[in-house]
């Protein structure tokens, strides 16, 4: 009777510990994914080339988003003499140059540069010599007494203070204050 009474006795100990490790597996798996998304979004932020770039003039405000400020920039629309070469949802990598008050394109690759400065995109549209393109950072999280300040501003053409990874991976850090909307 002892020796079932053991092989009873182990056999809920193997179970115990097998559901323990399988509830630690797990909720090291769900943790591993929460943290690999979070270095994901601030790893340009903390590691990348802090530009300037001017915004082209656009209602901010949202009434789903709340807060959240729709941009678009001087670079989302670009002029390219092959521009009929990029594809719909292609990668693209656009070269940017430091003007006098911020940063402005420069050239378009499919192929990501070597040197210089850039930033990765996705081509959202193609109109002749024109490619639209999205590089992730078109929407913009602002605190709501800053939000209202900053409205106006929005609507004649902003600036943004962008970090760029060395990827060319870019996240939006803040506005940059003009005049009264400081």
């Amino acid at each position: 009777m002892k020796l079932n009474s053991g092989l009873v006795q182990d056999t809920v100990w193997y179970q115990s510990h097998t559901f323990k490790i399988g509830l630690i597996v797990a909720i090291t798996l769900q943790l591993s994914v929460l943290v690999v998304e979070y270095l994901g979004s601030v790893w340009p932020i903390w590691t990348g080339a802090p530009i300037i770039l001017k915004t082209q003039p656009y209602d901010p405000r949202s009434l789903f988003r709340g807060n959240f400020v729709r941009l678009s920039y001087d670079i989302s629309q670009v002029e390219s003499d092959n521009a009929s070469e990029y594809k719909l949802g292609s990668v693209v990598y656009v070269s940017v140059k430091e003007e006098l008050s911020h940063w402005g394109f420069q050239s378009i690759s499919k192929v990501k540069p070597v040197t210089g400065l850039f930033i990765r995109g996705r081509v959202r549209a193609n109109y002749g010599n024109s490619l639209s393109i999205e590089y992730g950072i078109e929407a913009f999280f602002m605190p709501k007494e800053k939000a209202l300040l900053a409205q106006e501003t929005l609507r004649e053409g902003a600036l943004m203070r962008i970090f760029v990874s060395g990827s060319g991976k870019a996240r939006v850090q803040e506005f940059v204050c003009q005049g009264d909307a400081c």
